[in-house]
């Protein structure tokens, strides 16, 4: 073939992709707009049903199925969305180290992972429609048949596997390029693939311990495919996957991933998680940030550290609107780091208070994290949200006493002078509207007028007239993208709890929770050492992993241990999203560490550094919150 005859074959080809992976990408992106806006109409159906029960007294039996239906629907659309705009977690601070070449083979071997998991899905998800069509299921309410909504499965399976092979082909595309560059530096060697085949070793010697030592062989297993920098989802979709299949030694076995794929998030738990995450979605892109913090600032400016405290308490306040550690964090940071700079706060105080204050958006309800939580237990929601009012409020005060403190003794600082009665009624008129959302949250929870879902559903209706109609701070457009934006975290939770439910049924069947229980019989250790030692693991994986990981990681394996050894789970919540706190600071992984280095344009060691005294804040709290329970546990008890 001659070189003409050569280039026009391989424009042909590049033709052909182009052809398949063009309308490939805009149908995934219609389907992301679809899936989010279904969030929207749940927030719509849930709405109906409030006002015919609260009002006309006739409540609607169908309400409930529906927006079951419809967020299993509309997260299966935005699974895809998702990974298509690299919106998945992943545990990559071994990934971050190694060179380009490597990280390049690395990706490779991790996307065909990836694709071995969403085939399975896909396969086994086409076999459960075909049962499910044969043996005639229907919802329980509207006798809707089953077998419809079960397609979400083997589709949105399909169209990841889809997206992958295109990845890998983009991928392997860029090859020629990226060994040239290599060549030109005159590096070569085994080194460029050692990572790949390291992980991949240790996936082979998972499986093949897992016929010798079930413990040993799942957590070499699980290791091997978290920690290589795969997104969470698939990494723990594919653990329980090959688990099941080689412990189980029947491919029948497999039958269990689309029907826990499609069961964990038919629950009115996971119903909130997309509603409470357009509510501060939107809430945070509608410009009310500004209004909260002009109020809170207008109460305690002529305070020592004034402006921090005024931060602290903004952080509070936003934190129970929008449940976001970095919605919080990113709000705070662009109002008031430039006013603590101007009045004499060191970047160092300015940047640690900033950063430690978004850690409250996981700790006040209606935090995400305690959703998620719940969502993997089954641990009362409400509960739980009860449970963090009185160590939040706690922590705001230690924060807030450290502040005042600094402000004592750095005669740097500007001190304020006190706002007028006057002033202080119109910021406070000026942020009413904000505020209204806390008291549908909070004061419709607490006072059992509406379910936390049902709370969130409100919250997102209220949201979008708030910021729509009633202060016009967003346009139709920009309410799109927060939307999508919303359904994209959605999508992204919502995947890693199917796969966290498909590696809950390996972790049962292999007993091995029922294992480490019987071993910690055999020690007869006073309980408080085993505490002791799994506050000090999660503290440990909180430096290189993020918040969404450490809760996957831990909560399936250690929640049944905390049961049997006695301890109350609500409260171990309540510590769970304490340590994720403490995760979100930590370096080098926190996520607030990187909001506050972009918005402060400071480099990782500054920021590293600012955050340390607060970390030692929250290492007391935590402390405290460990020894005294009833901090977490009173207001539940209270509200029985």
């Amino acid at each position: 073939m001659n070189a003409a005859a050569a280039k026009t074959v391989k424009e042909k080809e590049s033709d052909l992709g182009s052809f398949l992976s063009s309308p490939l990408k805009h149908l995934i992106q219609v389907m992301g707009l679809v899936g989010s806006f279904i969030f929207v109409a749940v927030a719509f159906i849930v709405v109906i049903e409030v006002v015919m029960r609260s009002i006309f007294r006739l409540p609607q039996i169908w309400t409930g199925e529906m927006s079951g239906l419809f967020t299993i629907v509309g997260s299966y659309f935005m699974f895809s969305y998702t990974l298509q705009e690299k919106g998945h977690t992943r545990v990559d601070f071994i990934s971050m180290q190694l060179s380009e070449r490597s990280n390049f083979f690395l990706e490779i071997f991790t996307t065909c992972l990836s694709a071995v998991f969403c085939a399975g899905l896909t396969w086994f998800g086409v076999k459960m429609i075909i049962s499910s069509r044969v043996m005639g299921e229907g919802t329980p309410v509207l006798q809707i048949p089953q077998w419809i909504t079960q397609n979400c499965v083997p589709l949105s399976g399909g169209l990841m596997f889809l997206v992958l092979l295109r990845n890998l082909k983009e991928a392997l595309g860029s090859y020629p390029q990226r060994k040239e560059l290599h060549a030109a530096s005159g590096k070569s060697g085994l080194g460029d693939y050692g990572m790949m085949l390291l992980f991949a070793a240790g996936l082979v010697a998972g499986i093949v311990l897992l016929k010798v030592s079930v413990p040993i062989g799942l957590f070499v297993l699980f290791v091997a495919l978290l920690f290589n920098g795969m997104p969470v989802a698939y990494a723990m979709g594919l653990f329980g996957m090959i688990g099941l299949y080689v412990f189980m030694g029947n491919p029948r076995a497999l039958m269990n991933v689309p029907i826990t794929a499609y069961n964990a998030i038919d629950s009115q738990v996971v119903i909130a998680f997309p509603l409470y995450f357009l509510s501060g979605s939107i809430l945070s892109a509608g410009k009310l940030g500004p209004r909260i913090f002009n109020f809170t600032n207008a109460l305690v400016r002529h305070l020592p550290g004034g402006i921090g405290i005024a931060s602290i308490i903004f952080c509070g306040v936003f934190a129970a609107m929008t449940g976001s550690s970095v919605a919080v964090a990113a709000a705070i940071s662009a109002i008031a780091l430039p006013e603590m700079l101007n009045r004499g706060y060191s970047r160092k105080t300015s940047i640690g208070l900033l950063a430690a204050g978004g850690t409250l958006g996981i700790l006040f309800p209606p935090s995400v994290g305690l959703i998620f939580y719940s969502a993997l237990t089954g641990e009362s929601i409400g509960k739980l949200f009860m449970a963090a009012v009185v160590p939040g409020v706690l922590l705001c005060l230690m924060f807030i006493g450290y502040v005042a403190w600094v402000g004592l003794n750095d005669t740097s600082i500007q001190r304020d002078t006190r706002a007028s009665f006057k002033e202080i009624i119109r910021t406070g008129k000026d942020a009413f509207g904000g505020l209204v959302v806390i008291v549908i949250i909070m004061g419709g929870i607490y006072s059992g007028f509406f379910t936390v879902t049902e709370a969130g559903a409100v919250a997102v209706l209220y949201s979008i007239f708030l910021t729509v109609f009633w202060y016009r701070t967003m346009t139709l457009s920009e309410l799109k993208a927060c939307v999508l934006k919303a359904g994209k975290m959605g999508g992204m939770l919502n995947l890693i709890l199917i796969a966290a439910s498909i590696a809950a049924i390996l972790i049962t069947m292999s007993h091995v929770t029922q294992d480490i229980l019987a071993w910690i019989g055999t020690l007869a250790l006073p309980n408080w050492i085993y505490i002791g030692a799994i506050m000090i693991l999660m503290i440990i994986l909180g430096g290189p992993l993020e918040a969404v990981s450490i809760t996957v990681i831990c909560v399936p394996v250690l929640y049944p241990i905390i049961i049997s050894l006695g301890f109350n789970g609500v409260w171990f919540g309540v510590i769970t999203v304490i340590i994720a706190e403490l995760a979100i600071i930590s370096p080098p992984e926190g996520m607030n560490l990187f909001v506050l280095q972009e918005m402060s344009k400071g480099t990782s060691e500054e920021v590293w550094k600012a955050v340390m005294p607060f970390l030692a804040v929250m290492a007391v709290f935590l402390l405290i919150v460990l020894l005294f329970p009833s901090l977490s546990l009173w207001l539940p008890a209270m509200t029985k």
